[in-house]
């Protein structure tokens, strides 16, 4: 009863106990007794920090535990079941419309805004790509405007060349004469027929120009040009037989050379058109199947005519050693035997120096010589 009380007035917690200390002698411990340091111990007391001994630790005893009491198993409590209340039918909900107002533009609420109700701003466009679109659509302007006149120049030049040959030409095949109605037709006298299909109006040429020396023809080709020939080489590279400027030039003999001299070459100079007009169609003896189809070419002069029997054609590089003009002595047989023996075809018209040689010279675009030029030669036999 006394333990309650005593637990009570300290607030629950177990009483105090008093733990007894042993009585000693004090007078009779000799170590207690004091001893005065000598000078080494005082110098050293100086020099260190004398540190307090730390406080004794105080042992307390706890209170002893009290057995637990032993608990008592308690009934398990019935289950109970819960029963729902039977739900009530749910209310039909009229479907209520809501009309949105009228959309405001706020640019605060840009970003939350719905598509349809945002401002379409235009799109930027960058300088360089309007600077790039405008050149290339201007290199496109160009270069249609530059085909296009390249192409009305060919025309041009095709047309004009064609006048004149209707103008100049004639064909041996038709009919010279008519017999009238009611007429007794004379007996034809038999004439010798031309070799040559064609035939020249040289006075109707003198009045074109007088620059013209010849016409070179290759039938069932497009080769069916006047020749001019002046003092100066370069005169015709971009004129045509009518002195005027034109693309395609005109075929042009060389200065230094005349038609009916044996021991000569003649040469022809024109150029290599994309469209096919001049000399392009030379380049087509590099096969043996050309040459078969067109053996002969024919050469019309004031004075004589003469059938072209081609011997040989090659590539050569535009020097003075590949364009002889006269020969002496053998050189004109060997030139022949080396011009045959580097041919892309094989003739079969019979090579001898009892004829003029005549050579066909143009620009060549597929060897890889040093400014090279495709050679046709042939030899000049006279024909009635």
């Amino acid at each position: 009863m006394g333990d309650t009380r005593d637990r009570q007035d300290r607030g629950g917690q177990p009483p105090r106990r008093e733990v007894e200390l042993p009585d000693y002698d004090w007078d009779d411990i000799d170590w207690l007794e004091e001893t005065p340091p000598t000078e080494e111990e005082e110098r050293q007391a100086r020099q260190r920090t004398i540190r307090p001994d730390p406080a004794p630790q105080r042992t307390y005893q706890t209170q002893p535990q009290r057995p637990a009491r032993p608990q008592q198993q308690q009934p398990r409590a019935q289950q109970r079941t819960y029963q729902a209340p039977p739900q009530r039918p749910a209310r039909p909900q009229q479907q209520r419309t809501y009309q949105a107002p009228p959309p405001r533009y706020d640019r605060r609420a840009v970003a939350v805004e719905p598509e349809e109700y945002r401002p379409r701003r235009r799109a930027r466009t960058s300088v360089p790509l309007i600077i790039l679109v405008v050149i290339l659509v201007g290199g496109v302007l160009f270069a249609g405007f530059k085909l296009g006149s390249i192409l009305l120049n060919y025309h041009r030049d095709r047309s004009a060349y064609n006048d004149l040959a209707d103008a100049a030409l004639a064909d041996l095949a038709e009919p010279n004469a008519t017999t009238e109605p009611g007429a007794t037709p004379e007996p034809e006298q038999e004439q010798p027929r031309s070799e040559v299909p064609i035939t020249v109006d040289w006075n109707y040429l003198r009045t074109v120009n007088t620059d013209i020396v010849a016409w070179l023809y290759c039938p069932d080709t497009r080769i069916n040009y006047p020749v001019m020939q002046t003092s100066d080489n370069d005169y015709y590279l971009h004129r045509g037989y009518d002195r005027q400027p034109n693309t395609a030039g005109a075929l042009f003999a060389d200065y230094n050379s005349a038609a009916g001299v044996t021991s000569s070459n003649f040469i022809v100079y024109g150029h290599n058109m994309k469209d096919g007009s001049m000399f392009a169609t030379v380049y087509n003896y590099v096969t043996q199947d050309y040459y078969n189809q067109h053996p002969v070419m024919y050469l019309l002069t004031p004075t004589q005519n003469y059938r072209v029997d081609l011997i040989a054609a090659h590539i050569v590089e535009s020097s003075m050693d590949n364009y002889p003009g006269y020969f002496q002595g053998g050189e004109y047989q060997d030139y022949l035997n080396k011009i045959v023996s580097s041919s892309f075809f094989r003739t079969s018209a019979n090579v001898t120096t009892n004829y003029q040689l005549i050579t066909m010279s143009t620009c060549d675009y597929s060897s890889n010589y040093n400014d090279p030029r495709f050679l046709l030669h042939g030899l000049m036999v006279p024909v009635n």
